[in-house]
Formats: C-alpha cells, structure tokens, sequence
C-alpha cells in the first residue's frame, strides 16, 4: 500500500475509530510499528519527532522511515512531529516525509497561525498534509493550574482552522507528554466543543497512560488519531535492559534489537486494534 499522505488515513466525521499514530526512532522501532499495522491490515502513522531528526546523522533515520512505509502492505504516514521551526519542515519534506505537525503553540494565537500558514503553503504545494496545534501539550511535571492554563479554547478552533487550512489540529484536553504522575483527567467538554465547530479530524497526544475508557469516550466524541509515543519507548527499552542483564557478556547487538522491535510490534497491535475498534465495548 506504501507511504500515504495524513489526509488519505484519517477517518472522516461520520466513521468513528482513530488511527493509532507511534514515535519512532530508529529502523527497529519502525519496523516494530509497521509490521504491527501489517499484521492487523490497518494503516498507520509512523512518527519521527523533531528533536529526533535534528540530531547529527539522523536524517538517515528518516530516510530509512520513509523507505520502510514505502515497502509496507498497509497505508503507512511518515510524520514529523512537534517541529517548531519552518525550516524543520522542509527538512522533513525534502526527506520525502507525507506529513508534517507545526507545532506554534509556543507562539500567540496570530503568530500560530501565520507559522502554520507559512508550512501549509509549501506542503500543499507538494501534496504533503500538515498538523497544526492550538492550546498547549502539557507536560506531566506541570501541574493542574499550569495545565489549565494551556487547554485549548474551543473558540478559537473555527478562527484556526478557517486561516490555516490544516489537514488536522492537535488540541489540548488535559493530555500530556510523557508518564502520567496519577490518572489524567480529560477535559471532556473541551473536546465536545471543538469537534461541533470543526470539520477537521482532531488529535490527541500524549496517549500513554491515558485510561481504556477515556480513550473510548474521545474516540467515540470524534478524536481521529492518537499518538503514542513514552509507550513505544519504555517497551523498547525495558525489553533492552531485561535481555542484556540475562546476559550480559553476550553483548547481543543482533538478537536483543530484534526483541526489542517485537516488543515494539505488541504495543503497535495492540492500541491499533483498540483505537479502531475494540474502545466500543466500552462505549455504553
């Protein structure tokens, strides 16, 4: 099926289910991500974060990412995630990424837009889709006034959206980076809100540690992609640790990166499956 734009795999407003969407970092946790889609037959974004990217000899990485989804059987998205800079963009794009996320929730309201606007009309140019944010991701050592003060207001999604044309809008419901210190508590009303007044399939990051059933709930109000990004992570380097310390002077740089990319695989599979479909048990 190969590598797709983020506008093909997003589910429109009158299919409900969500595309699972998962950070990557290097060959083995592309793979990992890729064949979990395969086995299940569900397109798949594979992400590289800007912070990644920018790194010395890395833009290998992304080329190699962008080689694997155009090999894969199912719709793969190469996306970058959280660039903050114009010029991380273009680097993505001259990479032959689908799919771009400008992050200006750093910037005021007017200069979110005319960053978004500035990336949106070079990658619309060359029919690569772009996701924008409104309201900031929290981090999770922020805490509950500092997140407040962050969620997006759903007034100014239409205003957003109408001078920006973005192909997805990530907002911020209470969701943050990283692993939730206790339960995170989505602002559920938020979301309502900005889905009435938007046509344009919304996101939601920081999906690890999210509950089951809180997941369910915005993915049945109408989130259309989720990104997991510490879960891919932890699951790569927990199994690391666990196979090297079974032993240790194996130095195993053969099989323990192949376990690791099956480790990866699972939770690939895993919160594919339930954001497609298996949250409607939940669902009263």
């Amino acid at each position: 099926m190969a590598l797709v734009t983020l506008r093909e795999v997003l589910k429109n407003g009158k299919e409900r289910g969500a595309v699972g969407s998962f950070s990557t970092y290097d060959q083995f946790t592309a793979q990992g991500v890729i064949e979990g889609a395969e086995t299940l037959g569900l397109p798949v974004i594979a992400m590289i974060g800007a912070p990644v990217l920018d790194r010395p000899g890395n833009e290998e990485v992304g080329r190699i990412v962008v080689k694997l989804a155009e090999q894969a059987k199912v719709p793969v998205v190469v996306l970058l995630d959280h660039a903050k800079t114009f010029e991380s963009c273009i680097k993505a794009i001259r990479l032959g990424f689908s799919a771009v996320m400008i992050d200006g929730s750093h910037l005021s309201f007017d200069e979110n837009i005319q960053m978004t606007k500035k990336v949106m009309a070079v990658a619309k140019a060359v029919g690569v889709s772009v996701e924008g944010e409104l309201g900031a991701l929290a981090g999770v050592e922020d805490g509950a006034a500092a997140v407040s003060a962050k969620l997006t207001n759903p007034q100014d999604v239409p205003r957003f959206l109408e001078a920006t044309g973005v192909d997805a809008l990530a907002i911020s419901i209470g969701n943050a980076h990283g692993l939730y210190k206790g339960t995170p508590k989505l602002d559920f009303e938020i979301l309502a809100q900005s889905l009435a007044v938007s046509d344009t399939p919304l996101v939601l990051h920081g999906g690890t540690g999210i509950e089951p059933s809180q997941f369910a709930k915005a993915i049945h109000l109408g989130i259309r992609k989720i990104n997991i990004g510490t879960e891919v992570k932890k699951a790569f380097m927990d199994t690391f640790s666990e196979m090297h310390a079974k032993n240790q002077e194996a130095y195993d740089l053969i099989g323990v990166p192949q376990a690791c990319k099956q480790a990866v695989k699972k939770v690939a599979e895993a919160n594919l499956r339930f954001f497609n479909d298996g949250w409607k048990s939940l669902i009263e």
